[in-house]
């Protein structure tokens, strides 16, 4: 019988944003307002659904450990990374009790534009892109394979049949049982200058180098 696995979204952030460049400079993090990450609906999977990778799911040729960065799930940014995309000193805010697994948000507020970075180490379901891949066309409406970021499969994704401007929600496939979920949403004034889910590679790229480097 199978085992049904609520999934607090595979990432509960469909919220925020982020530079309108390819290199982060100072004033160009962007956002809108939307929801906060735990109302996101959540996505069930089926914990038995057999052999991961699943079909047509991209396998992962380099595994990374999570385990450190699930302790400080802020340490996937550096400080200067999330100054950078920000424009200024920005912290970010732990949750190490997010639904989905720990998170880090940093949210710009008005003083940023309003511009929002969601990181989440999920960990709801053993079973990585497969988890994603099974929620399309029902739990997501959007869904859509992305270019890996360095050299790690990626897919963005929304609850909606269209993204909301400048929202980007992409899962990265870090090991075949395991995603990190980032989010980004831009700066109203932003949208439409820059494709949101290649803000949301790029802060990826980041991430996947800050934790690789921590092993």
């Amino acid at each position: 019988m199978k085992r049904v696995v609520a999934l607090a979204g595979v990432a509960l952030f469909a919220l925020f944003a982020l530079a309108g460049c390819s290199s982060p400079t100072p004033g160009n993090a962007t956002p809108s307002t939307s929801a906060p990450a735990d109302s996101v609906p959540a996505t069930s999977v089926s914990s038995d659904a057999g052999q991961v990778p699943g079909p047509g799911v991209p396998k992962v040729q380099n595994p990374i450990d999570t385990a450190q960065v699930a302790k400080n799930p802020c340490s996937s940014l550096t400080d200067d990374q999330a100054n950078g995309l920000f424009g200024g000193p920005l912290p970010g805010d732990p949750d190490l009790h997010s639904p989905a697994g720990p998170a880090c948000n940093w949210d710009g507020g008005s003083a940023h534009g309003y511009a929002r970075v969601g990181v989440i180490v999920t960990n709801v379901a053993p079973q990585g892109l497969t988890s994603v891949y099974a929620s399309k066309g029902t739990s997501y409406k959007y869904f859509q394979p992305l270019a890996p970021v360095g050299g790690y499969p990626a897919v963005a994704y929304d609850v909606s049949a269209e993204r909301s401007p400048g929202e980007c929600n992409m899962a990265v496939g870090i090991s075949d049982t395991q995603v990190i979920d980032i989010a980004v949403r831009q700066q109203k004034s932003r949208i439409g200058s820059k494709e949101p889910c290649v803000s949301a590679q790029e802060v990826a790229v980041m991430v996947i180098g800050n934790i690789r480097g921590g092993q």
